[in-house]
């Protein structure tokens, strides 16, 4: 097999309460200044086997979206919690496994990443000639480039790792690309792309959703760049900046923790409707008891509109969650594939879209490049970890598809798809899932494994048989973190049980 070339992670979630990566107590206390049993028994087990993979030059870790909650916590807190992963997975008492050059490819809850970075990358772009000299000075970059990303810096995690001194020796750095990155190799044949995944979410294009409905059109940006520019400042607000926006941050954090649990939904709405309800009866007179017709009384009615309200989001979520992917989610995937993404592929290879879907026999243009005939798609987002492969109209062959699923015990209650995987990228651009976790179902969780979308990719892919390999030297270090991450999830869905469903007060 080749040498690994990148393992990627994604939906760490930290400094938030609701990543099983955080300390946290039998009564739902915090501390971000110890590290969390699940995140030690992790970066053990995962440096490990990491080392028995790694070739002459060490892999990147790629950090793949919203491994920094600023939705969720403020700023020094992530920090704090940012700290305790390098401590874990860039030891200073061992040798290194990963190289010091990290690269972070933003998400939705981490989306200030980007934003920050847009801010400097613009203010450096002041001092270059073609700047100074140029009558227009160009806007704000609406993306770094697929194949060969803009020299930018996550200032906020570089700082953070060199504040050890072995990371500052070693001159550690963390780069950005948004919201695509791509790899692929020397004919242009094989490529991989990794994306959070928040684009292909309908949710985080609501203004282009918008702005379709008045204008007419789909809603669909045919570009990266549209994308961001429509819907980039809306993801930053409402999902990157809510953990330092105080108290009203943190009841906004509250409802959606709430709405994310149909059973704790409609606890929440029958508290809301009891509330308008004292509203009614203060402000016009009006009882809860005052019947409207055939035996219905005012508060079934209002109790019954804010819980079809509230509720059905909260189910809409829920049965989301019965599948890897609904049959919605499936659509916005192939059109983000076979749209935005090629046409990134496609600019970037100074090259129209047809010469790449039509064979190289009948391009005609010798100096086209030739076709992609392997892509694959690496993303997050979900919480949900899968493998698979999508047949997308723009592309030769199938694409391989690899989730990575999240770290995150958000509700009361189990769902079985939800859990997490880390994905290897070899030099070669073989690709391999290491399925870490799922929910444990009947308080059993499966053991660690490596796993491949199967057919002509997995027939002869050395990744996937070395990385299964690997894991067998390991096996101990890895039923050790299975063992911490199910009592992390076990305790994060008790304490998230206890905050919804409170204990009744004494008569």
């Amino acid at each position: 097999m080749g040498a690994l070339k990148c393992v990627c992670l994604s939906d760490l979630h930290l400094g938030a309460a609701y990543s099983v990566l955080t300390w946290m107590d039998a009564s739902g206390k915090i501390d971000l200044l110890k590290p969390g049993a699940t995140l030690s028994a992790f970066g053990k087990a995962l440096r490990e086997t990491v080392r028995g993979l790694s070739g002459p030059e060490l892999p990147t870790l790629v950090l793949m979206g919203d491994v920094l909650d600023l939705g969720q916590s403020p700023f020094g807190a992530v920090a704090q919690a940012f700290k305790r992963f390098v401590e874990v997975l860039f030891p200073a008492d061992e040798p290194p496994v990963f190289s010091s050059q990290l690269l972070t490819v933003p998400g939705n809850h981490d989306h200030h990443l980007w934003r920050s970075a847009q801010d400097q990358y613009f203010l450096a772009s002041l001092n270059l000639p073609a700047y100074r000299d140029a009558r227009f000075i160009p806007d704000l970059l609406q993306h770094t480039q697929l194949f060969a990303p803009q020299d930018i810096t996550c200032d906020l995690m570089t700082n953070v790792m060199r504040g050890y001194p072995h990371l500052a020796a070693a001159q550690a750095r963390v780069g950005v690309a948004y919201p695509n990155f791509g790899l692929r190799n020397a004919d242009g044949t094989r490529c991989v792309v990794l994306h959070h995944g928040h684009y292909v979410d309908a949710t985080y294009r609501a203004m282009s959703t918008l702005s379709g409905a008045f204008r007419g059109g789909d809603g669909r940006p045919r570009t990266v760049a549209a994308i961001e520019r429509e819907n980039g400042a809306w993801v930053d607000f409402l999902f990157s900046e809510l953990g330092s926006a105080g108290t009203v941050g943190a009841d906004l954090v509250t409802l959606y923790e709430m709405l994310r649990d149909a059973a704790a939904s409609h606890q929440f709405s029958q508290q809301v409707g009891d509330l308008l309800l004292g509203k009614l009866s203060s402000t016009l007179g009006i009882g809860g008891t005052t019947t409207i017709t055939h035996g219905i009384t005012v508060a079934d009615v209002l109790r019954g509109l804010v819980d079809v309200t509230l509720v059905r989001g909260a189910e809409s979520e829920r049965d989301s969650y019965s599948t890897v992917l609904s049959p919605d989610s499936v659509s916005d995937l192939r059109w983000y594939l076979g749209g935005p993404v090629f046409q990134q592929i496609c600019t970037e290879s100074e090259s129209r879209t047809r010469d790449l879907t039509r064979p190289q026999g009948e391009r005609g243009t010798e100096n086209k490049p030739p076709v992609i005939q392997d892509l694959s798609f690496v993303f997050g987002h979900t919480h949900k970890p899968f493998q698979d492969q999508l047949a997308i109209d723009a592309y030769a062959r199938p694409v391989a598809v690899y989730n990575t699923g999240g770290w995150v015990m958000d509700q009361p209650t189990m769902t079985p798809t939800q859990g997490a995987a880390s994905v290897f990228i070899d030099d070669e651009l073989n690709l391999a899932s290491l399925r870490l976790f799922n929910d444990p179902a009947n308080g059993k969780m499966g053991p660690v494994r490596a796993a491949g979308v199967g057919g002509f990719r997995d027939a002869d892919n050395p990744l996937l048989a070395g990385l299964g390999a690997a894991l067998g030297p390991t096996e101990a270090l890895w039923t050790e973190f299975t063992t911490q991450v199910r009592a992390a999830t076990e305790l994060h869905a008790k304490v998230q049980l206890k905050a919804f469903f409170p204990a009744p007060s004494a008569a």
